[in-house]
């Protein structure tokens, strides 16, 4: 098969199916079966063939994605999100350009507006067809700039390529970028990227490497990643590796020349983090975790694959952001929620899970802070970056900390890992998160949260 894939709405019968009416089961055949899928979702599926350009530094790909119409009623188009595309990198020279899209074996309709991709079907998609649809792009990479761009030969690639916009009961989410916290949102899927790379450079990505090949100046390297909400690259050259094993996962700092003395310390920290959030919260379901040392001033998470700025972090803001950092990988990877709309669902959640780690939650930030926003506010009710930390971590790890004192950080704890059972792999809301929690504790915790300004299964106004 060339670079264009192709869409098949798979019908046993070969016939058309009709846009109305049910179709009798003997005629359609299903998706494949997954693990993973749920009623109302079913995980897309990557195929990304990309190669990576020192000079200018630039990646660019084609993907085919298989979309699955999980969303119980017909569709006639899908969105994309063009993460690269936000102003901050567009500023700077970088984004996404998209050539090509076929939807069958012609080309499509599309249009992008901002960081939205929108992919015109030729007919309904309709409840359970499987929709295969093949893009081509290319992306530039800017000066580095948050957890996206190139710095001192490297490239740091959280967002790169076009990933699936995230439809529910409201319709698809198309929240805007923020340059305050991640607004990024997605949910699981599964991702096998083949990287094409000059052989001299290094790269460490989401997912595990199953092989390697050179040819001539280039070196390819084929990644799998299973139920995963993004898919992360570094790339770059004088990357050096430490690795070790917890369990069953292979734990790999990833370090420039510059800090080589520190990279040990990420290591231990990594590792002893990985090994005492899984035991308190259920395992870690992923063969590789890798830290990335990034100039990004403190870090950033994706799948299975964290940034954190080793070489410029003071010791005990390293000793902050690594924990935080691979704490995600339950509260942000596992368990998936709206980091626009509902920022605190992660961040609070990471930034207690640090303290715990330190085994200070009891006693960090003792003065109880005030939030310039109700808690479960939206990204964009803050004014900056500040009072967003203020409230969406800080004072949002400190409702944690009063709910241990009421009800005990045992039962916390138990009714945070019934939490992840229950949603490891989807997309959770503040609603699931409270259930979660009553049931642990025998007692309905709504008020709870509602006096702290969490109105449970509610919407807050921006900024009210």
């Amino acid at each position: 098969m060339g670079v264009l894939a192709f869409l098949l709405l798979r019908w046993s019968s070969g016939e058309e199916m009709p846009v109305s009416g049910v179709a009798p089961e003997s005629r359609q055949v299903g998706p494949p079966a997954s693990e993973i899928a749920r009623p109302g979702f079913y995980p897309a599926r990557y195929e990304i063939t990309a190669r990576y350009t020192e000079a200018p530094p630039s990646i660019a790909g084609a993907q085919t994605v298989r979309y699955v119409n999980a969303e119980g009623r017909p569709t006639r188009s899908l969105h994309f999100r063009l993460w690269a595309n936000a102003e901050d990198y567009v500023a700077l020279g970088g984004g996404t350009k998209i050539s090509s899209v076929a939807v069958g074996e012609a080309p499509a309709r599309f249009s992008v507006d901002g960081t939205d991709l929108e992919v015109v079907l030729p007919e309904l998609l309709i409840e359970d067809a499987t929709a295969e649809v093949a893009i081509e792009f290319v992306t530039k990479i800017p000066p580095l700039a948050a957890s996206f761009g190139h710095d001192a030969g490297v490239s740091y690639l959280g967002v790169w390529h076009p990933v699936l916009a995230v439809h529910d009961a409201e319709g698809w989410r198309l929240s805007p970028p923020t340059s305050i916290g991640e607004a990024y949102f997605s949910e699981a899927a599964d991702y096998s990227v083949e990287l094409t790379l000059p052989k001299d450079l290094a790269a460490a990505a989401t997912g595990a490497e199953q092989g390697a090949r050179e040819s001539g100046d280039l070196r390819t390297v084929v990644y799998e990643a299973e139920s995963v909400r993004d898919f992360a690259l570094a790339v770059g050259e004088d990357l050096a590796t430490r690795s070790r094993e917890v369990g069953g996962t292979t734990v790999n700092v990833h370090y420039r020349p510059d800090s080589a003395v520190r990279a040990g310390r990420v290591l231990d920290l990594a590792a002893e983090s990985l090994a005492y959030f899984s035991k308190l919260y259920g395992p870690y379901p992923y063969p590789e975790l890798d830290v990335v040392d990034a100039p990004v001033g403190t870090g950033s998470e994706f799948s299975t694959l964290v940034f954190a700025d080793v070489a410029a972090a003071e010791d005990d803001l390293l000793d902050v952001v690594v924990p935080h950092e691979v704490a995600h990988q339950w509260w942000y990877v596992q368990v998936g929620s709206d980091q626009h709309e509902h920022p605190w669902l992660d961040e609070a959640l990471a930034t207690y899970s640090e303290w715990l780690f330190a085994g200070d939650a009891a006693t960090r930030f003792p003065n109880t802070t005030t939030p310039t926003a109700p808690l479960n506010s939206p990204v964009s009710a803050f004014p900056d970056l500040a009072s967003y930390q203020q409230t969406t971590y800080v004072y949002g790890a400190q409702l944690y900390r009063d709910l241990a004192r009421e009800i005990g950080e045992e039962t916390l704890i138990r009714g945070l890992r019934s939490y992840v059972q229950e949603h490891r792999f989807g997309t959770a809301t503040d609603e699931d998160l409270v259930a979660s929690l009553s049931e642990a504790a025998g007692a309905n915790l709504a008020p709870f949260f509602e006096e702290r300004g969490v109105v449970v299964g509610g919407q807050q106004e921006p900024g009210g």
